[in-house]
């Protein structure tokens, strides 16, 4: 299967391109990981799949509207954080 074919299949099937889809996934995962560790971001940005603690915060800001720094200050005290949706305006 030709990489352009796959692309088209996969936006297809889920309304994503691949790239969309993965980048959604490792913002799910640093998000979650914001939320309940306490684990340095740069150390999260770099687990999650991001080039440094900087790209996680600008890839955050676009598709969440506020930084790491700012999701994990306002994180609910209780456990059982919420799933929100993620925004994918881009």
């Amino acid at each position: 299967m030709s990489p352009s074919h796959f692309t088209r299949v996969f936006r297809a099937a889920t309304g994503r391109s691949p790239h969309q889809y993965v980048l959604g996934q490792r913002l799910e995962r640093a998000r979650r990981a914001l939320l309940t560790t306490d684990t340095a971001i740069a150390d999260i940005a770099g687990a999650c799949g991001f080039a440094d603690q900087s790209h996680l915060t600008r890839t955050m800001r676009r598709h969440l509207g506020l930084t790491p720094n700012a999701l994990r200050t306002n994180r609910p005290s209780a456990a059982g954080a919420p799933d929100g949706p993620l925004r994918s305006d881009t």
